[in-house]
């Protein structure tokens, strides 16, 4: 998987986005976004993200459904002297993930990567987000203000910014 140069958020899709994130606080909310790789321009050397859906995602951290709590995590949390919870964790259902790729194969699109919020920090991948983030890939992470950065992951360590474009027809 490549870098995109930037992501593209088409016809408000940050202001939906936004509004999904900030609606789960006090708790992380987490959405997956959609859209087409290459679709903004005719040169494909540019590698451009467009997102133009946003699914809205339930977080299941510490449900019953869950799968990521396990003793790495609770030794990470002893560690760091912090309570995990869905305040500053967050698990998308496994539900929302397969009806969201069925979605996006159905309309010719594709699932470019997950978002979601951190209510009590700021918008830089924590220490648990590159711990369960699957790299490469691409993160867009909002904070309590609701500004989103988009971020790309290497691997476990390194990550750095992505430029975020904003288009709209209206």
């Amino acid at each position: 998987m490549k870098i995109p140069k930037y992501i593209e958020f088409r016809n408000r899709t940050n202001s939906v986005l936004s509004r999904f994130l900030k609606a789960a606080e006090p708790e992380e909310g987490c959405c997956i976004l959609i859209g087409k790789t290459n679709s903004s321009t005719k040169d494909h050397k540019r590698n451009i993200w467009e997102v133009t859906h946003v699914w809205n995602c339930q977080n299941i951290w510490g449900e019953e459904e869950s799968r990521l709590i396990n003793q790495n995590i609770e030794a990470v949390s002893n560690q760091k002297n912090m309570q995990l919870s869905k305040k500053n964790c967050f698990e998308i259902d496994a539900k929302d993930q397969i009806a969201s790729h069925k979605w996006a194969r159905e309309n010719d699109l594709e699932v470019l990567c997950c978002a979601h919020s951190h209510p009590l920090n700021e918008n830089r991948p924590s220490e648990m987000d590159l711990l369960f983030h699957q790299p490469p890939g691409l993160m867009v992470i909002s904070n309590k203000d609701g500004d989103l950065k988009a971020w790309w992951i290497k691997n476990k360590l390194k990550f750095h910014s992505v430029k975020i474009e904003v288009f709209s027809l209206t």
